[in-house]
């Protein structure tokens, strides 16, 4: 039987994309135009990590990932003279 975990992914969307970090794997990094696209980066990042000095990724399956917003960010261009 597989191992399985629950995962804290990080997502913000920015210059028309999405990144995610994974607060259980430090170092994980993906990118992605749509939220398929991110999962998939997301399998491949958390496979090179678990394969650690072996070299050997094994075989990653990332559920959905499920997404709420719990805080939002805004930001804005300041102009003064």
């Amino acid at each position: 039987m597989p191992d399985s975990q629950q995962l804290h992914v990080n997502v913000r969307f920015e210059d028309d994309a999405f990144w995610a970090t994974v607060d259980e794997y430090p170092g994980v990094f993906a990118t992605g135009d749509t939220f398929e696209e991110l999962r998939d980066s997301l399998e491949e990042g958390i496979a090179l990590v678990l394969a650690g000095d072996s070299g050997q990724p094994p075989q990653v399956t990332l559920g959905p990932l499920d997404h709420e917003p719990i805080s939002t960010t805004a930001s804005s261009q300041l102009s003064y003279a």
